[in-house]
């Protein structure tokens, strides 16, 4: 009987399992970490003993844990105050609040300290508005800043903005070449350096001038992301883009050692996330083959992976930029002209897919997971030619290789990668944050075309969801309530309505998708006997609540577990 007795009862809730019925319950019982049984309140009061702690959640929802499948954990952390300045919106809203904002930061720096600063969005400056063709500059900002040198990377993670003084710390002058898959854009009349510097490897110029993230800073980054996460009742995320690809990227905060630092924190109980590391490899961020490979010669990839903590299943690749710098490869022009490209060497686009595929391929023989990041359509066509010609290569490998982004993909490319099994990871959340500026960019037929969901679920795709954090702050309810309305942030114009997912949909994406492609759905991301007790208690009934709130419904309990590692009101931890 003793056996059979559990640690914690969870009851008089309403208990949405996300099993395959999507069946609605009451109480769930826990021992030793996981579910021992799931149903009726009558059901499950027989597991409850005198040392079992019972938690009544007075009929509010319980959701398995939220499962965020690709952002940057580390950055995350690196983003919050002491370590950088918030230049998101609406803390910033013009060109003119970003020189504000660093001017009353200069005021406190010491002379020839760094300056660093994340979230800054053209989408919602006043001046790009009015001008698509707008970025700041370092010209908006040497004025307030001219003896520290001052970085400031945009929301998307893809443009970097730096003053005069960070260029010259970083030798840095007109005949600097545009490294492979960069560039380092130029005053169209006189060919000096502006300060924007786009795509991973013409950052990496500059981070190569920036002083590194002390040891003690990391840590507290991962841990204070983990923090946030657990708030937003996330118990499970992908921390894409760490190892030697990441030492030059945000000043450093996302170098290899940052892989040790966790394991560090695993071994020293501090985890209370199950964390999956995607690793990029080269200077320039697994851009180039060679580096592809020696990173894979000298890493313990398998290591970890069937660790329920922490698992280093497989590598990061990029495959071109993204749509609002005009990097993304795309079949029809910008507004204002341009296609992109990918950003991977080769002088012809053949050589480019060339080198592309070489990496998935090598890849997948040696049975590790790929990740690619990749968004225009074109490149999106090429880089599910890579994966399908891995797999006809080597065949009978569930690998569940998936796409990042994946913005625009065709509905004849969707049909090939739910035969090939090839998955996609999509941010509702970056949809709701730039659908008007796409309006603009590629126009409202495409615009409307971009993460087109519903096409994607129908035709059996594997759809996972995230939040990209700290491109978007990681409120799943958030991503959730723009897939299933579409709805853009500023004028509340839906953008493609045939697009939208149901509600049942939404939250599989965050949970038991998110669990299958991180090889783990046996054991998580749905509430079932057996499975990890992962879960999140909200305070709203997202099922029935009016759709236009479900972002600002709140987390009150997340469970890592069976322990309960967050409590809004600490009403339940007692």
């Amino acid at each position: 009987m003793a056996q059979t007795l559990a640690d914690l009862v969870i009851m008089n809730g309403k208990v949405i399992t996300v099993d395959k019925r999507f069946s609605i319950e009451q109480a769930v019982a826990v021992k030793d970490g996981r579910i021992v049984a799931v149903g009726k309140d009558k059901e499950v009061k027989r597991f409850i003993g005198g040392a079992t702690k019972v938690l009544d959640i007075r009929g509010k929802p319980m959701l398995p844990g939220i499962n965020d499948s690709h952002m940057h954990g580390v950055f995350l952390g690196g983003t919050m105050p002491p370590l950088a300045l918030d230049l998101r919106y609406p803390t910033v809203k013009s060109i003119r609040d970003i020189s504000e904002v660093v001017r009353k930061k200069v005021e406190s720096t010491r002379r020839g300290e760094w300056i660093r600063g994340v979230g800054w969005d053209p989408g919602y400056l006043e001046e790009c508005k009015e001008n698509l063709n707008r970025l700041p500059t370092r010209w908006d900002i040497d004025p307030v800043s001219p003896n520290n040198p001052a970085f400031f990377i945009d929301f998307s993670g893809h443009t970097l903005l730096v003053n005069s003084e960070a260029i010259r710390l970083a030798g840095i002058t007109r005949a600097t070449p545009n490294p492979p898959g960069g560039e380092i854009e130029r005053h169209p009349n006189t060919g000096e350096v502006t300060g924007i510097f786009k795509e991973l490897s013409a950052q990496a110029l500059v981070s190569k001038a920036v002083p590194l993230y002390s040891k003690g800073q990391k840590r507290e980054a991962i841990l204070s992301a983990i923090k946030c996460l657990n708030a937003e009742g996330i118990t499970s995320y992908t921390d894409a883009a760490l190892g030697p690809g990441g030492d030059n990227y945000a000043g450093g905060v996302m170098g290899a050692d940052c892989i040790d630092f966790y394991r560090e924190l695993y071994e020293e109980g501090k985890l209370t996330a199950r964390v999956t590391i995607m690793m990029l490899f080269g200077e320039y961020g697994a851009l180039r083959f060679e580096d592809l490979k020696r990173g894979l010669a000298s890493s313990k990839l398998p290591e970890g992976w069937k660790n329920e903590w922490l698992r280093i299943p497989g590598v990061k690749i990029f495959a071109d930029g993204i749509p609002p710098t005009k990097t993304a490869w795309m079949y029809e022009e910008y507004a204002g002209g341009g296609h992109g490209s990918l950003c991977v060497p080769g002088k012809t686009d053949e050589e480019k897919y060339n080198e592309l595929a070489n990496m998935i391929v090598y890849s997948h023989k040696r049975r590790v997971q790929v990740a690619v990041h990749v968004t225009g359509e074109r490149a999106i066509d090429v880089t599910v030619d890579g994966f399908v010609k891995a797999m006809q290569e080597k065949p009978g490998e569930d690998l569940r290789h998936y796409i990042v982004h994946g913005d625009f993909i065709s509905g004849q490319t969707a049909k090939r990668m739910a035969e090939y099994s090839i998955g996609v990871n999509v941010q509702p959340g970056i949809k709701w944050t730039i659908s008007d500026y796409m309006d603009t960019l590629v126009g409202k037929d495409r615009s409307a075309r971009q993460w087109p969901l519903n096409m994607l679920t129908k035709t059996g795709v594997h759809v996972t969801a995230s939040s990209d954090s700290p491109v978007t702050y990681p409120n799943w309810r958030q991503g959730v309530q723009s897939a299933i309305l579409r709805e853009a942030k500023g004028s509340g114009k839906v953008s493609g309505p045939e697009e939208r997912i149901t509600i049942e949909e939404a939250i599989r994406m965050y949970t038991i998708n998110g669990a299958w492609q991180d090889h783990m759905d046996e054991v998580k991301g749905s509430i079932e006997v057996g499975k990890l007790a992962d879960f999140c208690v909200l305070g709203d009934d997202l099922l029935t609540i009016d759709p236009q709130k479900i972002r600002d419904i709140p987390v009150l309990i997340t469970i890592v577990g069976g322990k309960i590692v967050y409590d809004a009101k600490g009403n339940f931890s007692k």
